[in-house]
Protein backbone atom coordinates (compact mmCIF):
# COMPACT_ATOMS: atom_id res chain seq x y z
CA UNK A 1 0.00 0.00 0.00
CA UNK A 2 1.47 3.47 -0.97
CA UNK A 3 0.65 6.50 0.45
CA UNK A 4 0.11 9.33 -1.92
CA UNK A 5 -0.38 13.11 -1.10
CA UNK A 6 -1.78 15.11 -3.96
CA UNK A 7 -2.01 19.32 -3.46
CA UNK A 8 -2.25 21.68 -6.29
CA UNK A 9 -2.67 25.36 -7.14
CA UNK A 10 -0.75 26.83 -4.46
CA UNK A 11 -0.25 30.13 -5.91
CA UNK A 12 2.35 31.37 -3.63
CA UNK A 13 2.38 35.25 -3.72
CA UNK A 14 -1.44 35.73 -4.12
CA UNK A 15 -3.80 38.09 -2.71
CA UNK A 16 -1.38 40.59 -1.27
CA UNK A 17 -3.94 42.95 -1.45
CA UNK A 18 -6.24 41.21 1.03
CA UNK A 19 -2.81 41.46 4.02
CA UNK A 20 -0.59 44.17 5.64
CA UNK A 21 3.28 43.89 6.01
CA UNK A 22 3.39 42.08 8.94
CA UNK A 23 6.44 44.25 11.00
CA UNK A 24 8.47 40.89 12.65
CA UNK A 25 9.08 39.33 9.46
CA UNK A 26 8.42 41.96 6.93
CA UNK A 27 6.27 39.83 4.75
CA UNK A 28 2.50 40.58 3.35
CA UNK A 29 0.53 38.32 6.09
CA UNK A 30 -1.23 36.37 2.82
CA UNK A 31 1.94 35.20 2.28
CA UNK A 32 2.15 33.90 5.56
CA UNK A 33 -0.99 32.59 5.17
CA UNK A 34 -0.41 30.20 1.74
CA UNK A 35 3.11 29.32 3.44
CA UNK A 36 1.64 28.21 6.37
CA UNK A 37 -0.70 26.03 4.56
CA UNK A 38 1.80 24.70 2.11
CA UNK A 39 3.74 23.46 5.60
CA UNK A 40 0.95 22.07 7.16
CA UNK A 41 1.09 19.72 3.43
CA UNK A 42 4.60 19.14 3.94
CA UNK A 43 4.25 18.41 7.63
CA UNK A 44 1.67 15.73 6.95
CA UNK A 45 3.80 13.83 3.95
CA UNK A 46 6.90 13.93 6.57
CA UNK A 47 4.89 12.89 9.40
CA UNK A 48 3.28 9.51 7.91
CA UNK A 49 5.78 9.20 6.02
CA UNK A 50 4.28 9.48 2.42
CA UNK A 51 6.03 7.34 -0.35
CA UNK A 52 5.43 10.03 -3.18
CA UNK A 53 4.05 13.68 -3.02
CA UNK A 54 2.36 14.70 -6.54
CA UNK A 55 1.94 18.84 -6.91
CA UNK A 56 -0.35 19.38 -9.66
CA UNK A 57 0.29 23.04 -10.84
CA UNK A 58 0.62 26.57 -10.00
CA UNK A 59 3.28 27.20 -7.69
CA UNK A 60 2.92 31.11 -8.11
CA UNK A 61 0.40 33.34 -10.02
CA UNK A 62 2.98 33.23 -13.01
CA UNK A 63 6.10 32.38 -13.94
CA UNK A 64 8.60 35.00 -13.04
CA UNK A 65 7.68 35.22 -9.03
CA UNK A 66 9.89 37.39 -6.31
CA UNK A 67 13.25 35.88 -5.23
CA UNK A 68 11.67 35.66 -1.74
CA UNK A 69 8.41 34.10 -2.90
CA UNK A 70 10.75 31.34 -4.72
CA UNK A 71 12.59 30.83 -1.57
CA UNK A 72 9.88 30.61 0.85
CA UNK A 73 8.31 27.97 -1.91
CA UNK A 74 11.71 25.83 -2.23
CA UNK A 75 12.03 25.95 1.51
CA UNK A 76 9.16 24.16 1.97
CA UNK A 77 9.73 21.55 -1.07
CA UNK A 78 13.69 21.19 0.48
CA UNK A 79 12.01 19.51 3.53
CA UNK A 80 10.45 16.76 1.19
CA UNK A 81 13.86 16.35 -0.54
CA UNK A 82 15.71 15.93 3.20
CA UNK A 83 13.31 13.31 3.99
CA UNK A 84 13.84 11.12 0.72
CA UNK A 85 10.38 11.79 -0.22
CA UNK A 86 10.29 11.66 -3.87
CA UNK A 87 8.14 14.57 -5.32
CA UNK A 88 6.56 15.26 -9.02
CA UNK A 89 5.68 19.09 -9.57
CA UNK A 90 4.08 19.57 -12.69
CA UNK A 91 4.10 22.89 -14.62
CA UNK A 92 0.13 24.54 -14.58
CA UNK A 93 -0.60 27.49 -16.57
CA UNK A 94 0.54 29.97 -14.15
CA UNK A 95 4.17 28.25 -14.25
CA UNK A 96 4.84 28.04 -17.89
CA UNK A 97 6.75 31.69 -18.90
CA UNK A 98 4.64 33.19 -21.50
CA UNK A 99 7.46 34.26 -23.71
CA UNK A 100 8.73 30.61 -24.20
CA UNK A 101 7.36 26.56 -23.30
CA UNK A 102 8.18 25.03 -20.48
CA UNK A 103 7.91 25.69 -16.54
CA UNK A 104 10.13 28.81 -16.43
CA UNK A 105 9.25 28.63 -12.10
CA UNK A 106 10.00 25.13 -11.69
CA UNK A 107 12.34 23.60 -14.33
CA UNK A 108 14.99 25.18 -12.00
CA UNK A 109 14.33 22.04 -9.77
CA UNK A 110 15.77 19.58 -12.35
CA UNK A 111 18.61 21.78 -13.43
CA UNK A 112 19.60 21.82 -10.08
CA UNK A 113 19.25 17.77 -9.77
CA UNK A 114 17.43 18.47 -6.84
CA UNK A 115 17.12 14.23 -5.36
CA UNK A 116 14.31 12.64 -5.84
CA UNK A 117 12.16 15.86 -7.68
CA UNK A 118 10.86 15.29 -11.06
CA UNK A 119 9.70 18.04 -13.19
CA UNK A 120 6.61 17.26 -15.37
CA UNK A 121 6.50 19.90 -17.99
CA UNK A 122 6.07 17.31 -20.80
CA UNK A 123 3.89 14.38 -21.48
CA UNK A 124 5.71 10.92 -20.23
CA UNK A 125 5.76 8.25 -18.07
CA UNK A 126 7.64 8.39 -15.08
CA UNK A 127 8.25 5.12 -13.10
CA UNK A 128 8.92 5.42 -9.14
CA UNK A 129 10.72 3.56 -6.99
CA UNK A 130 9.23 3.34 -3.45
CA UNK A 131 10.07 1.45 -0.08
CA UNK A 132 6.45 0.06 -0.23
CA UNK A 133 7.35 -0.35 -4.17
CA UNK A 134 6.84 1.09 -7.36
CA UNK A 135 4.55 3.98 -8.75
CA UNK A 136 3.72 4.55 -12.81
CA UNK A 137 2.80 8.06 -12.97
CA UNK A 138 1.74 9.86 -16.42
CA UNK A 139 2.32 13.49 -15.89
CA UNK A 140 0.63 15.55 -18.48
CA UNK A 141 0.92 19.37 -18.23
CA UNK A 142 -1.07 22.65 -19.04
CA UNK A 143 -1.60 22.67 -23.00
CA UNK A 144 -1.28 25.11 -25.18
CA UNK A 145 -1.04 25.22 -28.82
CA UNK A 146 2.46 25.93 -29.53
CA UNK A 147 2.83 22.45 -27.51
CA UNK A 148 1.47 19.89 -30.01
CA UNK A 149 0.86 22.45 -32.83
CA UNK A 150 2.72 24.57 -35.38
CA UNK A 151 1.70 27.94 -36.64
CA UNK A 152 0.68 26.87 -40.37
CA UNK A 153 -1.55 24.33 -38.35
CA UNK A 154 -3.59 26.87 -36.59
CA UNK A 155 -3.12 29.41 -39.17
CA UNK A 156 -6.65 30.98 -40.05
CA UNK A 157 -8.84 28.64 -37.77
CA UNK A 158 -11.02 29.57 -35.27
CA UNK A 159 -10.58 29.15 -31.13
CA UNK A 160 -12.89 25.85 -31.06
CA UNK A 161 -11.05 24.23 -34.30
CA UNK A 162 -7.62 24.83 -32.91
CA UNK A 163 -9.10 22.93 -29.38
CA UNK A 164 -10.63 19.98 -31.62
CA UNK A 165 -7.54 20.07 -33.56
CA UNK A 166 -5.61 19.73 -29.81
CA UNK A 167 -7.69 17.08 -29.04
CA UNK A 168 -7.01 15.09 -32.04
CA UNK A 169 -2.96 15.32 -31.54
CA UNK A 170 -3.47 14.40 -27.89
CA UNK A 171 -5.67 11.05 -27.90
CA UNK A 172 -2.94 9.54 -30.18
CA UNK A 173 0.36 10.35 -27.85
CA UNK A 174 -1.52 9.82 -24.56
CA UNK A 175 -2.92 6.47 -26.21
CA UNK A 176 1.22 5.50 -26.58
CA UNK A 177 1.77 6.20 -23.15
CA UNK A 178 -1.29 4.44 -21.71
CA UNK A 179 -0.35 1.34 -24.10
CA UNK A 180 3.44 1.22 -22.47
CA UNK A 181 2.61 1.23 -18.99
CA UNK A 182 3.11 -2.16 -16.81
CA UNK A 183 -0.44 -3.64 -16.16
CA UNK A 184 0.79 -4.87 -12.63
CA UNK A 185 1.95 -1.27 -11.00
CA UNK A 186 -0.84 1.25 -9.63
CA UNK A 187 -0.95 3.94 -11.87
CA UNK A 188 -1.59 7.15 -11.59
CA UNK A 189 -2.40 10.62 -14.27
CA UNK A 190 -1.16 13.83 -12.64
CA UNK A 191 -2.49 16.04 -15.09
CA UNK A 192 -3.36 20.26 -15.39
CA UNK A 193 -6.13 20.84 -17.12
CA UNK A 194 -9.98 21.60 -17.60
CA UNK A 195 -11.79 18.68 -17.84
CA UNK A 196 -15.24 19.51 -19.18
CA UNK A 197 -17.69 18.24 -15.99
CA UNK A 198 -15.38 20.30 -13.67
CA UNK A 199 -16.75 23.08 -12.03
CA UNK A 200 -15.78 26.69 -10.07
CA UNK A 201 -16.84 28.85 -7.98
CA UNK A 202 -20.31 29.54 -6.93
CA UNK A 203 -20.97 25.98 -8.61
CA UNK A 204 -20.88 27.45 -12.49
CA UNK A 205 -20.27 24.90 -14.94
CA UNK A 206 -17.27 25.68 -16.95
CA UNK A 207 -18.62 24.40 -20.34
CA UNK A 208 -16.72 22.98 -23.62
CA UNK A 209 -17.03 26.59 -25.32
CA UNK A 210 -15.22 28.66 -22.74
CA UNK A 211 -11.44 27.79 -23.67
CA UNK A 212 -9.57 24.91 -24.29
CA UNK A 213 -11.58 21.87 -22.64
CA UNK A 214 -10.59 18.19 -21.92
CA UNK A 215 -13.14 15.20 -21.76
CA UNK A 216 -13.67 13.48 -19.33
CA UNK A 217 -13.84 9.81 -21.88
CA UNK A 218 -10.30 11.40 -22.35
CA UNK A 219 -8.92 11.07 -18.67
CA UNK A 220 -11.55 8.48 -17.23
CA UNK A 221 -9.82 5.42 -18.29
CA UNK A 222 -9.35 1.96 -16.28
CA UNK A 223 -5.77 1.83 -16.72
CA UNK A 224 -5.80 4.45 -14.55
CA UNK A 225 -5.95 3.81 -10.66
CA UNK A 226 -6.10 7.57 -9.30
CA UNK A 227 -6.40 10.49 -11.55
CA UNK A 228 -4.89 13.24 -10.11
CA UNK A 229 -5.63 17.15 -11.36
CA UNK A 230 -4.94 20.10 -11.03
CA UNK A 231 -6.22 23.82 -12.09
CA UNK A 232 -9.21 24.65 -10.91
CA UNK A 233 -9.66 26.15 -7.13
CA UNK A 234 -12.88 24.41 -6.52
CA UNK A 235 -11.99 20.76 -4.68
CA UNK A 236 -14.25 17.92 -6.17
CA UNK A 237 -14.45 14.84 -7.19
CA UNK A 238 -15.58 14.10 -11.29
CA UNK A 239 -16.24 10.29 -11.26
CA UNK A 240 -17.89 10.00 -7.99
CA UNK A 241 -18.29 6.01 -9.37
CA UNK A 242 -14.66 6.03 -7.80
CA UNK A 243 -13.40 3.66 -10.94
CA UNK A 244 -10.55 5.99 -10.83
CA UNK A 245 -11.26 8.62 -8.96
CA UNK A 246 -11.03 11.89 -10.76
CA UNK A 247 -9.83 14.48 -8.67
CA UNK A 248 -9.24 18.09 -8.19
CA UNK A 249 -7.58 18.76 -4.70
CA UNK A 250 -8.80 22.56 -5.16
CA UNK A 251 -5.95 25.43 -3.70
CA UNK A 252 -4.53 25.19 -0.47
CA UNK A 253 -5.48 28.71 0.22
CA UNK A 254 -8.62 31.29 -0.67
CA UNK A 255 -7.36 33.72 -3.74
CA UNK A 256 -10.51 35.66 -3.77
CA UNK A 257 -13.99 36.48 -2.67
CA UNK A 258 -15.15 34.01 -5.43
CA UNK A 259 -13.73 31.08 -3.15
CA UNK A 260 -15.30 32.42 -0.01
CA UNK A 261 -17.58 29.35 0.43
CA UNK A 262 -15.48 27.29 -0.60
CA UNK A 263 -13.02 24.37 1.95
CA UNK A 264 -9.74 24.23 1.31
CA UNK A 265 -6.85 21.56 1.56
CA UNK A 266 -5.43 18.55 -0.17
CA UNK A 267 -6.11 14.77 -1.06
CA UNK A 268 -5.02 11.73 1.18
CA UNK A 269 -4.60 8.35 -0.58
CA UNK A 270 -3.43 4.81 0.27
CA UNK A 271 -3.10 3.10 -3.30
CA UNK A 272 -2.11 -0.35 -4.65
CA UNK A 273 -2.95 -1.81 -7.93
CA UNK A 274 -6.71 -1.82 -8.84
CA UNK A 275 -7.63 0.11 -5.75
CA UNK A 276 -7.36 3.38 -3.29
CA UNK A 277 -9.21 5.08 -0.72
CA UNK A 278 -8.46 8.93 -0.70
CA UNK A 279 -10.20 11.56 1.66
CA UNK A 280 -9.92 15.37 1.11
CA UNK A 281 -8.23 16.79 4.07
CA UNK A 282 -9.45 20.48 5.41
CA UNK A 283 -6.82 22.95 5.87
CA UNK A 284 -7.69 25.80 7.87
CA UNK A 285 -7.38 28.44 5.21
CA UNK A 286 -8.03 32.44 6.37
CA UNK A 287 -12.33 32.93 6.06
CA UNK A 288 -13.19 35.32 3.71
CA UNK A 289 -16.52 37.00 4.65
CA UNK A 290 -18.72 39.00 3.12
CA UNK A 291 -21.50 41.72 5.05
CA UNK A 292 -24.16 42.78 2.23
CA UNK A 293 -26.62 45.11 3.70
CA UNK A 294 -29.74 47.33 1.77
CA UNK A 295 -30.20 50.50 3.70
CA UNK A 296 -31.94 52.42 1.35
CA UNK A 297 -35.20 52.08 3.48
CA UNK A 298 -33.59 52.52 7.36
CA UNK A 299 -34.09 55.42 9.18
CA UNK A 300 -30.65 55.32 10.51
CA UNK A 301 -28.35 53.42 8.18
CA UNK A 302 -25.63 53.85 10.23
CA UNK A 303 -27.24 51.82 13.08
CA UNK A 304 -27.82 49.12 10.42
CA UNK A 305 -24.57 48.80 8.85
CA UNK A 306 -22.93 48.82 12.67
CA UNK A 307 -25.64 46.14 13.87
CA UNK A 308 -25.02 43.55 10.60
CA UNK A 309 -21.09 43.81 11.04
CA UNK A 310 -21.38 43.02 15.15
CA UNK A 311 -23.46 40.05 14.36
CA UNK A 312 -21.31 38.70 12.49
CA UNK A 313 -17.47 36.79 13.68
CA UNK A 314 -15.01 38.94 11.64
CA UNK A 315 -12.22 38.28 13.94
CA UNK A 316 -9.40 37.43 11.59
CA UNK A 317 -11.24 37.29 8.22
CA UNK A 318 -10.92 38.54 5.34
CA UNK A 319 -13.74 40.90 5.34
CA UNK A 320 -15.97 43.16 2.72
CA UNK A 321 -18.70 45.39 3.40
CA UNK A 322 -21.00 46.04 1.14
CA UNK A 323 -24.19 48.31 1.46
CA UNK A 324 -27.23 49.97 -0.99
CA UNK A 325 -27.54 53.46 0.23
CA UNK A 326 -29.36 56.30 -1.65
CA UNK A 327 -26.97 59.63 -2.26
CA UNK A 328 -29.18 61.44 0.67
CA UNK A 329 -28.36 59.36 3.21
CA UNK A 330 -24.66 59.23 2.65
CA UNK A 331 -24.30 62.15 5.37
CA UNK A 332 -25.72 59.87 7.70
CA UNK A 333 -22.47 57.60 7.30
CA UNK A 334 -19.69 57.98 9.61
CA UNK A 335 -16.89 55.70 7.92
CA UNK A 336 -14.74 55.70 10.85
CA UNK A 337 -17.48 54.08 12.94
CA UNK A 338 -17.42 51.28 10.27
CA UNK A 339 -14.07 51.21 10.43
CA UNK A 340 -13.49 51.22 14.07
CA UNK A 341 -16.03 47.94 13.57
CA UNK A 342 -14.40 46.39 11.39
CA UNK A 343 -10.70 46.62 12.98
CA UNK A 344 -10.83 42.97 14.15
CA UNK A 345 -10.92 41.95 10.82
CA UNK A 346 -7.71 40.89 9.28
CA UNK A 347 -8.26 43.19 6.53
CA UNK A 348 -11.35 44.97 5.39
CA UNK A 349 -12.96 46.76 2.26
CA UNK A 350 -16.13 48.99 2.20
CA UNK A 351 -17.43 49.73 -0.94
CA UNK A 352 -21.32 51.55 -0.68
CA UNK A 353 -23.53 51.06 -3.57
CA UNK A 354 -25.43 54.00 -4.83
CA UNK A 355 -28.96 53.35 -5.63
CA UNK A 356 -30.72 55.77 -7.92
CA UNK A 357 -33.86 57.62 -6.52
CA UNK A 358 -35.15 57.14 -10.20
CA UNK A 359 -34.35 52.92 -9.96
CA UNK A 360 -38.03 51.34 -10.24
CA UNK A 361 -39.05 50.10 -7.00
CA UNK A 362 -39.04 46.70 -6.56
CA UNK A 363 -43.42 46.61 -6.10
CA UNK A 364 -45.12 43.43 -6.99
CA UNK A 365 -47.47 45.20 -8.46
CA UNK A 366 -45.50 46.72 -10.86
CA UNK A 367 -43.40 43.40 -12.10
CA UNK A 368 -42.78 42.14 -15.32
CA UNK A 369 -45.97 40.83 -16.85
CA UNK A 370 -48.41 43.29 -15.27
CA UNK A 371 -51.07 45.33 -16.60
CA UNK A 372 -52.23 47.67 -14.15
CA UNK A 373 -53.45 51.22 -15.25
CA UNK A 374 -51.25 54.01 -15.59
CA UNK A 375 -52.93 55.72 -12.40
CA UNK A 376 -53.20 52.68 -11.31
CA UNK A 377 -49.65 52.02 -11.39
CA UNK A 378 -48.73 55.62 -10.59
CA UNK A 379 -50.27 55.43 -7.06
CA UNK A 380 -48.76 52.09 -6.54
CA UNK A 381 -45.37 54.07 -7.27
CA UNK A 382 -46.13 57.09 -5.05
CA UNK A 383 -47.59 55.13 -2.01
CA UNK A 384 -43.97 53.48 -1.42
CA UNK A 385 -41.76 56.52 -1.99
CA UNK A 386 -41.98 57.88 0.86
CA UNK A 387 -40.23 61.10 0.25
CA UNK A 388 -42.59 62.64 -2.21
CA UNK A 389 -45.39 60.77 -0.69
CA UNK A 390 -46.99 64.11 0.40
CA UNK A 391 -47.25 65.62 -2.93
CA UNK A 392 -49.01 61.89 -4.48
CA UNK A 393 -52.60 64.33 -4.72
CA UNK A 394 -50.95 67.48 -6.92
CA UNK A 395 -49.34 64.31 -9.25
CA UNK A 396 -52.03 62.10 -9.47
CA UNK A 397 -54.42 65.75 -10.48
CA UNK A 398 -51.91 66.57 -13.20
CA UNK A 399 -51.09 62.76 -14.32
CA UNK A 400 -55.47 62.70 -15.00
CA UNK A 401 -55.39 66.06 -16.98
CA UNK A 402 -52.46 64.31 -18.82
CA UNK A 403 -54.52 60.86 -19.72
CA UNK A 404 -57.89 62.70 -20.42
CA UNK A 405 -58.17 64.00 -23.97
CA UNK A 406 -58.98 67.43 -23.07
CA UNK A 407 -55.07 67.98 -22.96
CA UNK A 408 -54.72 71.60 -24.19
CA UNK A 409 -57.17 72.80 -22.00
CA UNK A 410 -55.44 71.45 -18.55
CA UNK A 411 -52.36 73.29 -20.56
CA UNK A 412 -54.25 76.71 -20.64
CA UNK A 413 -55.29 76.28 -17.18
CA UNK A 414 -51.93 75.79 -16.06
CA UNK A 415 -50.21 78.62 -17.37
CA UNK A 416 -53.12 80.65 -15.49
Amino acid sequence: MLKVLHLSDIHLGSGFSHGHINPATGLNTRLEDFIHSLRLCIDRAIAEPADVVLFGGDAFPDATPPPYVQEAFAAEFRRLADANIPTVLLVGNHDQHSQGSGGASLCIYRTLAVPGFIVGDRLATHLIPTANGDLQIITLPWLTRSTLLTRPETEGLSLEAINLLLLKKLQPILEAEVRSLDPQLPTILLAHLMADRATFGAEKTLSVGKGFTIPMALINRSEFDYVALGHVHKHQNLNPHNNPPVVYPGSIERVDFGEEKEDKGYVWLEITKGKVDWQFCVLPARPFKTIKVDVTEAEDPQTELLTAINQTNIDAAVMRLIYQIRSEQLEQIDNRRLQEALKPSHSYTIRPELVSQLARPRLPELGVGSALDPLVALRTYLENKKDIKGLMPDLMEAAEHLLSANEEHWLEAVGD
